[in-house]
């Protein structure tokens, strides 16, 4: 049964043209073609009477002319949605690429022919709003709307500096626009807005002005109520927030001066006035290892309550595949696939078969088929794209999906049948996919292995671990076997491969961190990881040949700037790199293999990893520069990342020449379906760091007066940056706890370098130190450094005016 909704019209479905918060779209020419003249497109109803209704409802004389701007090319699609369907998005940016300027809402409907029927009237003006929210259409002071492309504004996302000034990321890539302190005054970080470029400033830096917020960034936020003189506010833990909130006396929900509490934005900030917000939750006193993971998700908005509506229909999907079910999907049960995780996890996405023949080896890849349950335009779905990807934090998830579906029915579980999208690929001699076919089947995991089983198994050749494997030796090993002539393959190519490590806490009942240590790495992990990179090169491949719009995961060169300050850096190393425009993947590889052996690799391989681009969602494939591929695209994790979801169902789409189970969005939706995509990773990031840096001040005001060994991992005008080599965990020797001197900083080398005594401290020196204070709540640590010996071996001032003998560091 068609449902009649609010979101442009009566909605069958979301996630295409017209769909609601969360599918924000780009700019970019509608691809509708155009015909002269007044004849009516097949999708346009007959011209209405003259009086149709105006904004108080008074009859508005209608225009002269109807604009035509050729049929609209997702009319099936909105017929398909909607009971009553109005042009699409692309129509109607057509129509006001054509108009002879900036159309009112009421205009506008007459030029599409909708003014003579109410209801489509009123659906058309929530499109127009929607689109206008998504940066698609600005709206002038008299009401008219134009295409955001027939304008200079540059739609973006407000980044906030704690220092008052800010930048806008541009959606469309390319450098930043700076925003100075009184623009900043208008937005909050994280806020989505449209922006002018005024000009440049002395750095060479474009300067833009805030033109209009699209959609606010911050909904809720964590700080320390406060008042004075009798007004209540909040100060933001996050201080790029710049503003502090203030907050009504009936909003203060009970919350004593310092407590720590959650606080609703009820308005926003403007050139005059601050944010005002209400209190809707109070922590306690302190931040403790308990609230950490709370803060954070209220802290950075994570949606973490599904709506009822959804839990109703994730609780409606049986929890157990049914033969009915099954239809016409290849039978891969008696196939002994296994899953191959970390001891913790809990939602299993993808299964692996490997079996050699006369043309090397056969790679079956079986992905979770969450498309089967989750459909377009359902609750579920609506929920997932807002949520657009698992954040994960020690001991607990926030997941994409409900956990019926993401730890039961769609998990791959051992020994219980499941719904899968395969990718089987036939891989050479040389490591290379000669070709690959996709199909839906069902499968049957035949164990649950982890990385560790799989590495003591066939990597240090344990007993204990082979037995525990069991009859799947043999399959095990062929997996390690294909691993071997993958793993060839990604050398000759030249991939980067960063040696990177992750800290691991353990937390007790109350949340407390009782242990803190490195993740080991092994091959049983790169295992994988070149399976799911096939099998993701392949979706890549696939999605390219049949044209139909998907995500893909791009990665593109250092930009041109970072590269420069990594060649200066380089230099004090004696080491280098080719001029930008002869980069290559190769290059980074070459030269993390030349430092791998060096006390300072830790720190080289770090700085050559921040000075890589982020890797992002696009429709537009460019490559991936650091995996040295020509297409990407993420296929084998659907159940804790969306745009696996929609690669799989564009990929069944092309399968089933558009039967229902495949689904097509436009290039526009997929757009900004993909930035949504990457802004939400982003956020999930940014919270999972947070967490990460809380929890390593919490281990460390444990260890307050050990002393541990380091490297220097960054220097400033204000201090040396020390990471400590077991734990990773770094901090800051402030310049006052260096060895009394005038120090100067050399920002080109990288150097603090003391007048009279002449210390030098630089990137890359090793030296011990002593934990002075740790603070989780602002994620701080501070050390000193710690000489060999009670007088430090360091020789006395010399009279002022004589050069100082530089001493032999004893740190």
């Amino acid at each position: 049964m068609k449902k009649t909704g609010s979101r442009g019209g009566s909605r069958k479905g979301a996630g295409g043209a017209g769909a609601g918060k969360g599918s924000r779209t780009a700019g970019g020419k509608a691809g509708a073609g155009r015909q002269a003249g007044n004849k009516l497109p097949p999708w346009m109803p007959e011209p209405a009477p003259a009086a149709r209704p105006g904004k108080a409802g008074a009859a508005v004389r209608a225009p002269r002319r109807v604009i035509a701007a050729g049929p609209d090319p997702f009319a099936e699609r909105e017929a398909q949605r909607y009971d009553n369907p109005i042009p699409s998005r692309e129509a109607i940016l057509a129509t006001l690429e054509e108009a002879d300027g900036p159309q009112t809402h009421a205009q506008l409907a007459a030029l599409l022919g909708l003014d003579g029927d109410p209801e489509r009237f009123e659906a058309l003006g929530k499109r127009l709003g929607a689109m206008v929210r998504d940066g698609q259409l600005v709206q002038n002071r008299r009401g008219g709307f134009a295409p955001l492309e027939q304008t200079n504004l540059i739609p973006g996302t407000v980044i906030a500096n704690p220092e008052g000034f800010g930048f806008l990321r541009p959606d469309g890539g390319g450098d930043d626009l700076f925003l100075a302190p009184y623009e900043m005054r208008k937005v909050m970080h994280g806020d989505r807005a449209l922006a002018n470029v005024t000009g440049i400033d002395r750095r060479g830096r474009r300067e833009g002005s805030i033109a209009r917020v699209l959609e606010r960034g911050v909904h809720r936020l964590i700080g320390r109520f406060g008042s004075e003189a009798g007004i209540s506010f909040v100060v933001p833990d996050d201080a790029r927030m710049q503003r502090n909130l203030h907050i009504p006396p009936d909003a203060t929900g009970g919350a004593r001066e310092g407590q720590l509490v959650v606080c609703e934005l009820v308005a926003p900030p403007d050139t005059r006035r601050p944010p005002i917000g209400k209190v809707v939750a109070v922590l306690g006193d302190s931040l403790t290892p308990s609230l950490v993971v709370e803060t954070a998700i209220h802290g950075h908005n994570l949606p973490h309550e599904f709506p009822p509506e959804v839990l109703d229909e994730a609780t409606a999907i049986p929890l157990q595949v049914e033969p009915s079910m099954i239809g016409d999907r290849v039978d891969l049960r008696d196939l002994p696939l296994v899953t191959i995780d970390g001891e913790d996890a809990k939602d299993f996405d993808d299964a692996v078969y490997c079996e050699p023949n006369r043309q090397g080896f056969r790679l079956v890849v079986a992905i979770a088929d969450v498309s089967h349950y989750v459909r377009p335009g359902t609750p579920l779905d609506e929920e997932a794209q807002k949520r657009a990807t698992s954040v994960y934090f020690p001991g607990f998830v926030v997941p994409m999906l409900p956990e019926t579906l993401s730890n039961g029915i769609c998990s791959l579980n051992p020994k219980v049948d499941r719904m899968c999208f395969v990718c089987d690929m036939q891989v050479d001699h040389e490591g290379e996919v000669v070709r690959s076919k996709f199909y839906e089947a069902v499968m049957n995991s035949h164990a649950r292995l982890t990385y560790t089983q799989v590495w003591k198994a066939v990597g240090e050749d344990d007993p204990e671990a082979k037995a525990q494997v069991g009859a799947l030796m043999p399959q095990v090993e062929r997996l390690y076997q294909l691993y071997q002539v993958l793993a060839a393959a990604r050398a000759r190519r030249g991939a980067i491969e960063f040696e990177t490590t992750e800290v691991r806490f353990v937390l007790d009942n109350r949340g407390e961190v009782t242990q803190a240590g490195m993740l080991p790495r092994n091959d049983a992990h790169k295992l994988i990881e070149e399976c799911m990179i096939a099998a993701n090169v392949e979706a890549a491949r696939y999605l390219l040949k049949t044209r139909i719009p998907a995500p893909f995961r791009i990665h593109e060169k250092p930009p041109e700037s970072k590269y420069a300050d990594l060649l200066e850096f380089l230099k004090e190393f004696r080491l280098s790199l080719p001029p930008w425009s002869k980069v290559t993947p190769g290059d980074f590889t070459r030269l993390l293999k030349k430092v791998r052996d060096r006390a300072d690799a830790t720190l080289l391989e770090s700085v050559l990893l921040r000075s890589q681009s982020l890797a992002v969602y696009s429709p537009d494939n460019v490559g991936h520069f650091g995996l040295a591929l020509e297409a990407y695209a993420h296929f084998t994790s659907p159940i804790r990342r969306y745009p696996d979801l929609l690669v799989h169902r564009a990929i069944k789409h092309a399968l089933k020449r558009g039967k229902p189970d495949g689904y097509l969005y436009s290039a526009r939706d997929m757009a900004g379906l993909a930035l949504q995509c990457s802004e939400r990773e982003r956020r999930a990031d940014e919270a999972e760091r947070e967490v990460d840096e809380r929890y390593r001040a919490a281990w460390m005001e444990k260890h307050v007066g050990g002393q541990f060994d380091g490297v220097v991992s960054g220097v400033t005008s204000f201090g040396l940056f020390v990471e400590l080599e077991q734990s990773k965990v770094t901090g800051l020797v402030h310049v006052t706890q260096l060895p009394h001197d005038y120090y100067q900083f050399d920002p080109m080398r990288k150097m603090l370098t003391g007048e009279r005594r002449g210390l030098e401290f630089r990137l890359g020196d090793r030296v011990r130190i002593v934990v002075l204070k740790a603070s989780m709540e602002d994620r701080k640590i501070d050390f000193r450094l710690v000489p060999d010996d009670a007088d430090g071996g360091l020789p006395p001032l010399p009279p002022r005016g004589q050069p100082a003998k530089r001493p032999k560091r004893k740190y």
